[in-house]
């Protein structure tokens, strides 16, 4: 059973329902007789911080990937705090890998349990991240929607932004190695993947396992419309990856890279802006113990 459990909450998650989520979340532990602390981030960067003063057995995040990968990089290297996730944001991928739920009974549950899985760490220019990152398209969405979405963040709020995108994308091309192979000289749309879904809610990594310490990596290639609508419609099969315009492999380092020095290609990483490529990810040499629920033997990856 966890001892102490401190939570880091942004209030504005889910259209603004983090705070009430919070507190609910307050409510059940309390119930449990579980130790229990609140923090409500104001800013961007708070939960960083709050995370690098937390000592605590378990510290729950209330929020989306974004605030989640804000305290993991707050969080002290190799850190014996185990991580929970209440997800109240606007795609939650890594909840919906360790099959959490937007449930403060739910999540309390499996934080009693003491039930965990060992995660893998990807890191990219010291910032760590769980999710994975997205070079070209989604990029590109992410970093309209952040520009425009103010203080609230819902599933709507991304729809506009990304038809604008798509209508008007052009596709400056991304070269791409795992392991000192060049895999790709002219990816259009590249994913790479510590979980199997990004885009919010597709599985473009589908082979990818939280725990193999291997990142995933989904490169697209000459995209055009019909492209784009096949890739919406097969996305949901695991074989779309075998089309010969993907490519997929696994590795532990990956570098993407401008193929034309001056074509700027935006990145992303766990759904917020990350800047522009060239960017190099890799893994971490520890894994960080994630709440699960109780009975799980966590999400396997798509065969």
């Amino acid at each position: 059973m966890m001892k102490s459990v401190h939570i880091i909450a942004n209030p504005v998650a889910g259209g603004g329902k983090g705070l009430t989520q919070a507190h609910a979340l307050v409510s059940a532990l309390e119930s449990r007789d579980i130790p229990v602390t609140l923090f409500i981030t104001g800013k961007a960067g708070d939960g960083q911080a709050e995370a690098g003063r937390t000592a605590t057995d378990v510290v729950a995040v209330v929020g989306g990937d974004g605030t989640l990968n804000e305290v993991l990089n707050g969080l002290p290297e190799a850190t014996e705090s185990a991580l929970a996730i209440l997800p109240v944001g606007t795609a939650n991928v890594v909840a919906r890998e360790l099959g959490m739920r937007s449930d403060p009974e739910f999540v309390a549950d499996a934080i009693t349990s003491g039930n965990t899985v060992a995660m893998d760490v990807g890191i990219h220019d010291k910032q760590r991240f769980l999710l994975g990152a997205g070079a070209g398209l989604d990029a590109a969405i992410t970093h309209a929607v952040q520009s425009g979405r103010g203080n609230k963040s819902n599933l709507a709020k991304w729809v506009l932004p990304a038809l604008r995108v798509i209508l008007g994308a052009n596709y400056p091309k991304i070269r791409v190695t795992v392991d000192d192979e060049v895999v790709a000289e002219d990816g259009d749309y590249v994913i790479v993947g510590n979980c199997r879904y990004s885009a919010g809610v597709f599985p473009a990594t589908p082979h990818a396992d939280i725990s193999d310490h291997k990142l995933d990596v989904c490169v697209m290639r000459q995209l055009t419309w019909l492209r784009l609508i096949w890739l919406v419609l097969r996305v949901w099969n695991p074989d779309f990856v075998n089309a010969p315009w993907i490519a997929y492999r696994q590795g532990q380092h990956i570098t993407l890279e401008p193929a034309d020095s001056e074509s700027p290609v935006l990145m992303q990483i766990d759904g917020d802006p990350a800047g522009q490529l060239p960017a190099t990810f890799s893994l971490t040499n520890w894994s960080i113990r994630m709440v699960r629920p109780t009975g799980s033997a966590g999400v396997s990856p798509v065969k």
